[in-house]
């Protein structure tokens, strides 16, 4: 929003004018750009220099691509390979995952087991080495995790009887859980869903 505060000199040069040459202008039409002083109470947001310079270089990277060859793992930024990874097994295609795991801007890699396939390894990308690194965080976890629209990683625990759905948010280099959702049907066919929060010890409550 702008708002404009005209020179009180300028107003009255105008009208004086007006009077005195019995003019039919308005006052506006003597009022010209350098008797306005602009001020706004708009605010613009500022782009750091260091995500600016971050955001080129993730730009510049290209896509996180990976290819397998038998056991090995081909990482890739854009036609670029980065690292090789190589197992024992050749994992199966079906359930890798690429996403920001650790929300810190740069596409990482979830590479499944041979059995079970949605427990796997997770692979960072460190910027400042240009590499990909396991994540010990993300590994304790270990099983395969989604990043949801509300900014949490979503592990899925659902089992035959009970859709069972914990998020997780990183807080000071940690991952805690922050919500635990689970639905089931009751004997008699009912469908109950719980909610759970955890307090800053990480013990569970029921939240609703």
């Amino acid at each position: 929003m702008k708002r404009y505060i005209i020179s009180a000199a300028a107003v009255i040069f105008a009208a004086l004018s007006a009077v005195s040459c019995n003019s039919k202008k308005n006052t506006a039409d003597y009022v010209t750009d350098e008797n306005f002083t602009v001020y706004t109470d708009t605010t613009y947001p500022q782009i750091s220099a260091d995500n600016l310079d971050k955001a080129n270089e993730v730009s510049k990277l290209g896509k996180l691509r990976y290819a397998l060859n038998g056991p090995k793992v081909e990482l890739y930024h854009g036609d670029t390979l980065v690292k090789v990874l190589e197992f024992y097994y050749t994992p199966s295609p079906e359930n890798f995952s690429v996403t920001d795991f650790n929300f810190d801007g740069y596409e990482d890699i979830f590479v499944p087991f041979e059995s079970p396939a949605d427990y796997g390894t997770y692979y960072c990308y460190n910027p400042e080495k240009r590499d990909f690194e396991e994540n010990k965080v993300l590994n304790n976890i270990g099983r395969i995790m989604k990043v949801t629209d509300e900014g949490t990683l979503q592990e899925d625990k659902s089992d035959d009887y009970t859709e069972c759905y914990v998020d997780y948010q990183w807080i000071d280099g940690n991952l805690k859980p922050v919500k635990k959702t689970e639905t089931f049907k009751t004997a008699e066919g009912e469908v109950v869903t719980n909610v759970y929060g955890y307090d800053p010890t990480g013990k569970e409550f029921l939240a609703g």
